[in-house]
């Protein structure tokens, strides 16, 4: 038992992280062990790793994923990722061991009672590009940017209501009383135009990314809009997810002609319908690549790829499939379609 290598891992951080996180953890730590030994370590305790062997040990092909894991350490302060000067080389990681110190006097039962600190997730690439980290972007890299805290952005809000809101946030109602916050009005007028735009939305695709969007601006406008107009609004934006969902999504088969039309009786567009449990996401998803190889021009792959990956994520996000499988199936689709 004594000849088997071990790494020191911070008992209390088991609990608070999800198995990405504690694995990379678990990785970063066994480093720093390896360069300290070998007396390497910067003077700032720092060491240098590339991002392909952080991929290699999470056999993840899509960087992005690694990406995403220790963008989250580096979030909540457990690591602190110091860019390399030379752009072509790896990126320096250090532990901050006072952050994790700070869980020692934490109790595992309050811990495991605490919401989970997960792994953010992906986004698409027009997604605002976190600015607390330059990462590297190798040559074979083809992955999307991504953002630090997807509740924190609301898109295409007016400037006056950031502008107001960094100076008057802390002016609120109570939705008990009839008082009238000043940014009541400017807020309403934001949340109905996002509304009329989510409903009139006809590609799904971008519809998933304006439900966010309102979903967002509506958790800041509980501060400002009585409770009872927020349920009006959330009944509307429910209505109109559904009508969404119920439509599907309608991918162009490109290489299917007129005559094959007319020979086969086949139409140049396949509905990817919305799955009710892992089963069919599985046969739809699979559906849906097989169509790929044959009526979709490869141009055109790597835009499917991104709207495949939000589709995948919004089925675990709808609790249709689990982390894991969501994880299976981006990887398949990078695998096939962004290679």
């Amino acid at each position: 038992m004594n000849e088997i290598p071990f790494t020191r891992l911070p008992t209390k951080l088991i609990f608070a992280l999800d198995s990405d996180l504690v694995k990379m953890l678990a990785l970063l730590i066994q480093q720093e062990s390896l360069w300290k030994n070998k007396k390497q370590l910067s003077k700032n305790d720092s060491y240098y790793k590339s991002m392909d062997e952080f991929a290699q040990v999470f056999r993840r092909p899509n960087k992005q994923d690694v990406r995403l894991m220790l963008q989250t350490l580096q979030r909540y302060n457990f690591i602190e990722i110091i860019p390399n000067e030379n752009k072509n080389q790896p990126n320096y990681y250090r532990i901050c061991w006072n952050k994790i110190a700070e869980y020692n006097d934490i109790p595992i039962q309050e811990l495991t009672e605490s919401p989970m600190i997960e792994t953010a997730k992906r986004t698409s690439k027009k997604k605002i590009k976190d600015s607390t980290v330059s990462y590297q972007q190798s040559k074979n890299d083809s992955t999307t940017s991504y953002q630090q805290d997807r509740d924190l952005i609301v898109q295409n809000c007016t400037t006056t209501i950031d502008n107001i809101l960094n100076k008057n946030n802390n002016i609120t109602i109570d939705n008990s009383e009839i008082t009238k916050s000043p940014l009541y009005d400017e807020y309403k007028k934001r949340v109905e135009e996002l509304l009329l735009d989510y409903q009139q939305e006809s590609d799904y695709i971008v519809a998933l990314d304006k439900f966010s969007n309102i979903e967002s601006i509506l958790k800041l406008a509980t501060k400002h809009v009585p409770m009872s107009e927020i349920e009006v609004y959330n009944s509307q934006l429910s209505k109109a997810s559904i009508a969404h969902e119920r439509r599907g999504w309608n991918v162009l088969l490109d290489n299917i002609t007129d005559d094959m039309m007319q020979r086969y009786h086949i139409t140049n567009i396949h509905n990817v319908r919305t799955p009710s449990n892992p089963q069919q996401f599985k046969i739809i998803l699979n559906d849906l690549l097989g169509k790929t190889d044959l009526y979709i021009s490869s141009e055109y792959w790597e835009e499917l790829t991104a709207s495949i990956e939000k589709w995948i994520i919004h089925q675990w996000e709808r609790c249709i499939i689990s982390y894991d499988l969501q994880l299976e199936y981006i990887d398949k689709i990078y695998s096939k379609l962004a290679s």
